[in-house]
């Protein structure tokens, strides 16, 4: 029986048309294919591709395009999924015994625009016209609470050269932003389509909803040479689970990132820290009721990648403290992950992960850890379009109850197998 269990979740990986983070838009605007920025099949970003990125989305930091065409500055992105399940048998309740297995999921449909509009201006912009929120039906859900719309990210980047030659400038960028080296490291074009655990997920049971990707409004400035990328960032620091939220309090964080490439595949090793301040009300970011504490906390990390022409090695190790009530108590927390992903050719490459959590290292029993991985191959990609097809493997523990506060009791081991088909135009 089990056999067969197994067969069918294969079945259905196979039957159902990973995410596709090259934007066509500017493969048109070079006259490539996305292989001129990223390694494909697993997508991350290239020498090139780094360069792009860290000009404001032109080729040159400083040069305008010989001719302005719409279809050079914009890309629809679209996202099928299915999905099977399989949660632990310890596991109890309605909400988990009776939870689908199996779900075909129309996942999202965004727009990315932007490129240079002056020869020192550029802008971004990530909208998602739809995105599913993984509501299921039922009495409680009414229409159009299953999907939303947001605005993921978006800014207007100003450089400004340093030297003759124009190879070191200071960018500077104003908006809905996310620090660059959180991008590059795991939360832009990735191999994985889920990203790793201590950049995306906040502590668990924590008020503080903060994670490294965190896409705050604000301001930051980076200067930048051939080899290395220094910044400083100016944020709300708002509820990060809210989309587009406005600062609950008076203070903003800072964050401060360097990173320095060491070869011409733009192998490299990074620092990054954040310091920031979370108001902990009465009802969470309502500042009309009563203030029960200030967390004060901080993440810092090292990061770090090893790349070669069809290969890479990519990791980090972040720590952190929050305050946990308003005696001032502290919790120190951790975490990291390692990746290494390889493309066979420009079709097919595959990928694995480790990931790791500890929400306070003073407690046992309260640590997520995952286990990852995938295969994606691209069916074609031209300037035009790419569709990319991938297949993922996860395997995640957790612990009942644990959590920032508590010790956890009984060990979860929960299963999940994902199917995801991504078109860009």
């Amino acid at each position: 029986m089990k056999t067969n269990r197994y067969t069918a979740l294969i079945a259905l990986a196979l039957l159902v048309p990973a995410t596709s983070f090259a934007i066509p838009a500017w493969s048109r605007q070079a006259g490539a294919s996305c292989n001129a920025c990223h390694a494909t099949p697993t997508w991350q970003l290239n020498a090139t591709g780094l360069d792009f990125l860290k000009s404001g989305h032109r080729a040159e930091p400083f040069k305008m395009p010989e001719e302005i065409k719409w279809d050079h500055y914009l890309s629809l992105i679209w996202k099928g999924r299915a999905w099977y399940e399989q949660l632990d048998t310890a596991r109890t309740g309605n909400a988990n015994t009776q939870k689908p297995r199996t779900n075909l999921e129309q996942h999202s449909f965004a727009l990315y625009t932007g490129g240079p509009i002056a020869e020192r201006f550029s802008y971004f912009t990530e909208i998602y016209l739809s995105e599913n929120t993984g509501a299921t039906s039922g009495a409680n859900i009414v229409q159009g609470e299953a999907a939303r719309k947001k605005l993921a990210e978006a800014f207007l980047q100003y450089n400004h050269p340093l030297n003759d030659a124009q190879d070191v400038y200071l960018a500077v960028r104003a908006g809905e932003i996310l620090p660059a080296i959180i991008h590059v490291f795991g939360v832009g074009a990735r191999s994985a389509e889920q990203r790793a655990l201590p950049l995306n997920d906040s502590l668990s049971g924590n008020p503080n909803t903060y994670k490294p990707f965190s896409r705050q409004q604000g301001i930051d400035a980076a200067l930048t040479g051939k080899h290395y990328e220094v910044a400083v960032g100016l944020v709300n620091g708002s509820d990060v689970s809210t989309t587009n939220s406005i600062d609950a309090d008076s203070h903003k964080d800072l964050y401060f990132s360097a990173l320095y490439s060491f070869d011409e595949h733009e192998s490299a090793i990074g620092m990054y820290y954040y310091d920031g301040k979370f108001s902990t009300y009465t009802v969470k970011q309502d500042f009309s009721t009563v203030l029960l504490f200030k967390n004060d906390f901080y993440r810092t990390g090292i990061f770090g990648r090893f790349i070669r022409d069809n290969w890479r090695v990519v990791g980090a190790y972040l720590v952190g403290e929050e305050t946990l009530n308003a005696a001032g108590a502290k919790a120190d927390n951790r975490g990291f992950y390692g990746l290494i992903d390889y493309n066979f050719t420009d079709r097919h490459g595959a990928y694995i992960r480790y990931d790791h959590v500890d929400p306070n290292t003073a407690i046992s029993n309260n640590e997520t850890s995952m286990f990852l991985v995938g295969y994606n191959t691209l069916f074609f990609q031209s300037e035009n379009a790419a569709v990319r097809f991938g297949v993922e493997y996860t395997n995640k523990t957790s612990y009942l109850g644990g959590n920032i506060t508590t010790a956890g009791t009984t060990k979860y081991s929960d299963n999940r197998l994902t199917a995801q088909l991504t078109w860009a135009f």
